[in-house]
């Protein structure tokens, strides 16, 4: 996945710029900013008769310029980096445009810059880490960007008690790697908790959250080290409205793990009812 994280949509998700103010910015950015094609005959990296070359053979191609004259060795790989990186440089910042605008204050600016600049580093963590699990994979890399902003890893000691039984319920996890065990509270006995069913890898819990908000119906706690994405109720609905598509496809997952736990679940208690009734024989009954 390539990350895709910028200022402006940071500022925006915010809400601390409007959109017509992201999208004035990224106008007077880019009029600002020169073309690839000028940047490279500046650099002396193509002539105007290869740049006619190049841009007669992308008319048959889905092709950008400078993926075009890669592909038919007008620019080496190095050169084209050379190029973007020149751009760059001479690129406005969103940032200062926006202070220029007098649309947000430099104070403001330099505080929430830092802030995105952290959000980044927890970004590129993060997008790797959803990509690889499989709720996630059929969603788009937009809706993974916005499901990175809101996620939350959290690392788990072994037998760390994550959700407890009655407890407001706020958010709800997806296990990325580890185990971690569901149980009840024994009415009879508090000390021995009721075991339901272990949580492994691509498992999500607390899921009841996401409809309603109500108490934890049961314990969660981590049965070895454990890493865990943790989702925030209210941001995740939010998620859930701005990307339908996605949408579709991480409620799917959640309702097809839900009814796997069901089955099994009922597997296990059924098993459990036969050994009660028809239990197996002793050495002492077989004596």
């Amino acid at each position: 996945m390539e990350n895709k994280l910028f200022f402006g949509n940071y500022l925006l998700k915010k809400k601390l710029i409007a959109e017509e103010d992201i999208l004035y910015a990224l106008k007077y950015q880019s009029e600002k900013t020169p073309p690839f094609i000028e940047a490279a005959l500046n650099m002396d990296c193509l002539d105007m008769k290869k740049v006619y070359e190049i841009l007669t053979m992308q008319t048959n191609t889905d092709l950008s310029f400078e993926e075009t004259a890669l592909a038919k060795g007008y620019l080496t790989r190095a050169q084209v980096t050379e190029i973007l990186n020149e751009r760059e440089k001479v690129r406005p910042h969103i940032g200062e445009i926006l202070v220029n605008m007098g649309t947000i204050s430099e104070d403001v600016m330099v505080s929430e810059l830092k802030s995105f600049r952290q959000t980044m580093e927890r970004f590129v963590e993060l997008s790797d880490i959803l990509r690889g699990v499989k709720m996630f994979q059929s969603i788009s890399d937009m809706s993974l960007e916005a499901l990175a902003i809101i996620s939350e890893k959290v690392m788990c000691k072994e037998n760390e008690r994550i959700i407890y039984e009655g407890e407001r319920a706020e958010c709800f996890y997806c296990v990325v790697s580890g185990f971690l065990r569901v149980t009840k509270n024994n009415p009879d006995d508090w000390d021995k908790e009721i075991f339901i069913y272990t949580l492994s890898n691509n498992d999500v819990f607390g899921v009841s959250s996401i409809y309603e908000e109500e108490k934890r119906a049961a314990n969660v706690t981590a049965e070895k080290e454990s890493v865990l994405l943790r989702f925030d109720r209210k941001k995740f609905l939010d998620f859930l409205k701005e990307h339908p598509k996605a949408a579709y496809h991480i409620l799917l997952f959640i309702i097809q793990r839900l009814v796997y736990k069901l089955q099994q679940t009922h597997r296990e208690l059924v098993s459990e009812r036969k050994h009660a009734v028809h239990p197996e024989p002793s050495m002492d009954d077989v004596v």
